[in-house]
């Protein structure tokens, strides 16, 4: 059975106990995040298992959430599903975050050794808010509206398109 994680933790603690952790974190905590959003309604769901490896305290698990973002194709509000595997490191300080191999990606605690929750996940969240966000196939955005014109593919058999510049090519310039 999972444990509630709690808003605020020492991770070393957490590795000693070896549990199984859970939460449900409402999306409005994670203030960066929302800022990209259409939407700020719903929630985060993190599993997360505490480990040491070697010399280090991992974090593992999944993120699940429902993003509410606008389709850049067809204007259309649209839902992306998040369900990702995650790991990190925590390390006490920038210089040992720089000092890790480059696939474990740090996590700096703070100076009491302590990490919040919200602060943890967040940049995690962030990085699977898509660039572009648009619908997976073109066929479920919304139809564009009758003032936006569509592209029409080019006919093949219409005549040749006239150059604008093929009147500077009988130009004598010396």
């Amino acid at each position: 059975m999972a444990k509630p994680l709690p808003n605020r933790f020492n991770p070393d603690l957490m590795a000693r106990d070896g549990a199984r952790y859970e939460a449900a974190l409402p999306l409005s905590s994670f203030e960066r995040l929302t800022t990209l959003l259409q939407d700020s309604a719903g929630e985060v769901h993190v599993s997360a298992a505490f480990a040491r490896r070697e010399r280090h305290i991992l974090i593992s698990g999944r993120l699940t959430v429902r993003y509410s973002l606008q389709c850049q194709r067809c204007l259309a509000p649209m839902t992306l599903v998040v369900d990702e595997p995650y790991e990190l490191v925590f390390v006490p300080d920038s210089a040992s975050a720089e000092a890790l191999p480059d696939e474990l990606d740090p996590v700096v605690l703070d100076d009491g050794g302590y990490m919040a929750t919200t602060v943890l996940f967040e940049d995690e969240l962030i990085l699977h808010v898509p660039l572009i966000a648009r619908h997976a196939d073109i066929a479920d955005c919304a139809p564009l509206p009758d003032n936006v014109a569509a592209v029409v593919p080019e006919d093949d058999d219409a005549a040749p398109r006239r150059n604008p510049f093929d009147a500077l090519k009988n130009l004598d310039l010396h």
